[in-house]
């Protein structure tokens, strides 16, 4: 108890300092990156979010001008709702250029508080941007970064211990070819949101560095040449990039925005093509695209080929014929030992489409259609679940999406084909109620039998199909500096699933009160609950035929953020998890950390530092928590077991375009004599991360 006592002391000993410095762009990116990150990867902390944030990264430095933008441009603001962008846009039809942004408030759809939100974002000018390309200016006012980046754990593990050649030849599997270091390498130039181009390279740990397997250096590179906004030229892509249509259902290269905490935020916004510079080996396209504008209609063209990694099996035909075949694709991008080096580009993916959108400032309409082929055949394995999933070499899928607002109603949606006649579609609405009320509904139904590769819509499965739901999500401002956000989404999935030996059901809801009387200080409590059915286990039953039951999650948060002064913030949380499976024990666990962030405009240091103490009964109570990270990097682990973890993050600005981060991260356990599994174990209580970074512009 004394423990338990003191560290809540430590947590809300400061509780009511009073703040004064105002919020800032990074605090906005980070709160976005958690609020991702929770409910996109389930907390996957291998996810790479820099193509999410990276339009936020850019106009914190580069704000758009209200003066002289575009509603596209402006829909590149995940804050931003397309009734708000489009009152925006009337209102300075209407009565001319504002002259400070806090003239917003007499816009609908701007409230205070979203002013506050997106402020680092926006620019008040009478000067409109440059509205002609000039190769002068781009080579003047672009600019080039340079991003050099080593990380590596420090305690011994497993897949680096020496070991026996006879062994080894044996299992050659048992350790890693490569050494323990990890390296990244991204070279871009920005001119505006006009040009880009770049090059991205990746060496995991583990991986061979210019030897062995890896002569050629890094196991990934990346590049890409960007051109948008120039005449007729909506956009071009060459080398890696994405693309991204309608609601997601038939098209939608890499990650997005999906169910958040935020509650209304649900409908999509694609961006068509899109450059890529992230180091996902696998959510992309490579080879080369264009959009055309013509008035409001806009043409897009694109084209990829590229080798993925995939698991072949070989099968024999009644003809004694061999043939292979797929069983998975694999999307870890890691090629450390001889079986993930076998699986390495072992086929190959042809991606061909194009989309017709006519894009008005209340009405959009759009058609999509792709195709794609593979190698070799794709063929899963025999389980019944896979049963309606695809097989083969060739898919292709169809959709028409539409946007409409009408006052302040505003209806989307997207219906869909694929090949073999499977139908999927999603409709919703997004209703300002009044200037304190929002919500979102929105239905969805994808039938078991549809197939799209390439799809990533909002929806609780993970593969497009076999789905239909219903969201309500909720936005209320009942007083001021008083906010009540969150959503109910309820599925049922018709057919089997993986770990689902029939039709089944679930629900997922958060709830969260915040109070924010000011830019520096915020308090907010949520609540989440999740129930999904999955087949009853073997271990706990003796009936000839497993049955379902319930797989159920609760968490419960406190968070508080707040200045001390204009240099120092701090940062508290406390969370409590419940699991609960059939009829078993419920298994729990606990959270809380301390964060202190200190940055200062006249010094050239700056650092964040956190102090965690968790304790959960199993890995099914885990809790996921964000960290902070270098730039461009992000930490988004789990806490489990019983222990203690500790970051810190230090930047130095060496000179005006020259800074250097360094971050070293501690995690010990009370109760495990070892770390991780297979070959990534680590013997012994603790383990501790570095990571060294350097950019430089120019």
């Amino acid at each position: 108890m004394v423990k338990y006592g003191l560290l809540t002391l430590l947590l809300f000993g400061s509780f009511f300092v009073f703040a004064q410095e105002e919020a800032d762009e990074e605090n906005l990116i980070q709160r976005k990156i958690e609020t991702i990150a929770e409910l996109l990867g389930e907390g996957d902390e291998n996810l790479d979010y820099n193509t999410l944030l990276d339009d936020l990264l850019y106009f914190s430095h580069h704000p758009i001008n209200i003066n002289s933008t575009t509603p596209n441009e402006l829909a590149q603001l995940p804050m931003l709702d397309d009734i708000a962008i489009a009152n925006l846009m009337s209102h300075i039809d209407a009565n001319g250029k504002l002259l400070n942004i806090y003239e917003l408030q007499a816009v609908d759809g701007f409230t205070l508080s979203r002013i506050r939100q997106i402020e680092p974002f926006l620019k008040v000018s009478d000067n409109p941007d440059a509205t002609s390309f000039s190769f002068k200016e781009m080579m003047k006012e672009g600019v080039h970064e340079l991003v050099l980046r080593y990380q590596q754990v420090l305690n011994p593990q497993e897949g680096y211990a020496a070991i026996e050649d006879s062994v080894l030849e044996a299992s050659p599997n048992r350790r890693y070819l490569g050494d323990p270091q990890k390296y990244y390498v991204r070279y871009r130039f920005k001119y505006s949101n006009r040009i880009s181009w770049g090059l991205t390279m990746e060496k995991d740990a583990g991986e061979e560095f210019f030897k062995g397997s890896m002569k050629q250096g890094f196991d990934f590179y990346s590049g890409h040449l960007f051109v948008s906004n120039i005449g007729v030229l909506r956009s071009a892509a060459l080398g890696d990039f994405q693309a991204q249509f309608g609601q997601g259902l038939v098209f939608w290269s890499g990650l997005a925005f999906g169910k958040s905490s935020d509650g209304v935020s649900i409908k999509r916004s694609a961006q068509g093509l899109r450059p890529y510079t992230s180091v996902d080996e696998n959510r992309f396209l490579r080879g080369g695209g264009t959009t055309l504008k013509f008035g409001k209609v806009e043409i897009t063209a694109f084209g990829s080929y590229k080798l993925m990694d995939a698991n072949i099996s070989t099968t024999t035909d009644t003809l004694t014929e061999q043939e292979e075949t797929v069983s998975s694709i694999f999307s870890s991008g890691f090629h450390r030992t001889p079986g993930e080096l076998e699986d390495r580009q072992s086929i190959s993916e042809a991606v061909y489409g194009g989309n017709v959108n006519y894009r008005g400032r209340r009405l959009s309409i759009g058609f999509t259609a792709v195709g794609y082929q593979y190698s070799k055949n794709i063929q899963r394995s025999d389980d019944l679940y896979n049963l309606k999933e695809f097989a083969g070499k060739q898919n292709s899928n169809y959709g028409l999406d539409y946007s409409y607002i009408w006052k302040n109603f505003h209806f989307f949606g997207e219906f869909a084909l694929s090949q073999n006649l499977g139908f999927a579609t999603i409709n919703g609405v997004f209703m300002t109620i009044d200037p304190k009320v929002t919500i979102t509904a929105m239905v969805r139904h994808l039938q078991p039998q549809y197939q799209a590769l390439y799809a990533n819509a909002v929806t609780e499965n993970s593969r497009m199909n076999n789905e239909t739901g219903y969201y309500l999500g909720f936005n209320i401002n009942p007083f001021k500096s008083w906010f009540l956000n969150g959503y109910f989404d309820i599925f049922r999935f018709p057919w089997l699933r993986y770990q689902v030996n029939g039709m089944s059901l679930g629900y997922e809801t958060i709830a969260q009160l915040i109070y924010r009387p000011s830019k520096t200080f915020e308090a907010y409590f949520r609540f989440r609950q999740k129930n999904k059915h999955l087949t009853e286990s073997s271990a706990y039953t003796e009936a000839p035929i497993s049955g379902i039951e319930n797989e159920l999650r609760n968490y419960y948060r406190f968070n508080l953020t707040y200045n001390l002064n204009k240099s120092i913030k701090l940062k508290n949380r406390i969370e409590y998890s419940r699991y609960k499976r059939g009829d078993r024990d419920v298994e729990q666990g606990f959270m809380i950390y301390q964060d202190i962030s200190y940055k200062s405009m006249g010094f050239p240091l700056s650092f964040s530092a956190r102090l965690a103490y968790f304790d959960t009964e199993s890995y099914n109570s885990r809790i996921y928590v964000y960290e902070s990270d270098v730039l461009y990097a992000y930490s988004f682990p789990s806490y489990y077991y019983r222990g203690m973890r500790a970051y810190l993050v230090l930047q130095y600005k060496i000179r005006k375009n020259i800074d250097a981060w360094f971050r070293v991260s501690n995690q010990f356990y009370s109760d495990r004599e070892t770390i991780g599994s297979s070959l990534e174990t680590v013997d012994g209580k603790s383990r501790t991360d570095i990571k060294v970074q350097l950019r430089l512009k120019f």
